[in-house]
């Protein structure tokens, strides 16, 4: 392993990077292992002290060997704490470029129409994840995927499901050959589950404040709903996790 301590220099040059938003800081031994597994080697590994080495993450043989050709940094636990956005941070942040793109997948797909809350857009990438979905578009003012929040509530699927940001008519002038869009908001008088997914797929989630907007739903070939009881709504991560859990299961039991 590559091991070396901050200089003041370095610890200025590593603030100077979180702030610029040019680099993503992912925290913890978890995320780290999805990271690599996933092949995206990050440039840095900082470590609030050299007995963080001997943490069992590094005697894995199925890391041991990446870990060598990485580069590791000892800064004071102060600086960690400046570098982590959680309460308790686990004394280790990784610091890389953004993972490359990834093409997307067959449909369905997800477009997020104006998303502001990070641990709702990392639920919906893991649930994307989980349940097939061929990829993510976030509209251009959409919360940031690699948000610290974002990175930490995906459980690692930032870096195994491809996303792009993209406006929404960018999107249909690309896609437009039989894509079917469905809207979904609670005043929608069509239940979900009555409609067949049999074509390429859009499936649009809006803002968790005031929803969809008008234009796109002007735009979409169905405006649907998922029907609940004594809630007017749900939380826009838990709706995609029902949504793309049903198509799932759906098409299981078809096979």
């Amino acid at each position: 392993m590559n091991i070396s301590f901050a200089s003041k220099a370095e610890v200025k040059e590593l603030l100077r990077m979180k702030k610029s938003g040019q680099f993503v800081f992912f925290e913890g031994f978890h995320t780290l292992e999805e990271a690599l597994r996933a092949n995206c080697l990050p440039e840095l590994i900082l470590l609030k002290d050299e007995e963080m080495l001997e943490n069992a993450f590094f005697q894995d043989k199925t890391f041991t060997e990446i870990c060598k050709n990485l580069r590791f940094t000892i800064v004071k636990e102060e600086i960690i704490k400046r570098l982590s956005s959680e309460r308790s941070p686990a004394g280790i942040v990784s610091v890389g470029r953004p993972p490359e793109l990834k093409e997307f997948g067959p449909s369905p797909w997800i477009y997020l129409d104006r998303i502001q809350d990070p641990g709702n857009l990392g639920t919906i990438l893991r649930s994307s994840l989980a349940f097939g979905c061929g990829g993510v578009f976030l509209s251009e003012d959409s919360c940031s995927v690699y948000n610290s929040k974002v990175i930490r509530s995906s459980a690692g699927a930032i870096f195994k499901v491809p996303f792009r940001r993209k406006g929404f008519n960018e999107i249909i002038n690309e896609m437009k050959d039989d894509l079917e869009i469905f809207s979904f908001s609670p005043r929608a008088a069509t239940p979900f589950f009555n409609c067949e997914f049999n074509k390429r797929t859009l499936l649009v989630f809006g803002n968790e404040g005031s929803g969809i907007g008008d234009d796109i739903i002007g735009t979409s070939n169905k405006t649907v709903y998922i029907p609940t009881q004594n809630v007017e709504s749900l939380n826009v991560a838990m709706s995609v996790n029902i949504v793309l859990s049903f198509l799932y299961f759906k098409n299981l039991i078809a096979r």
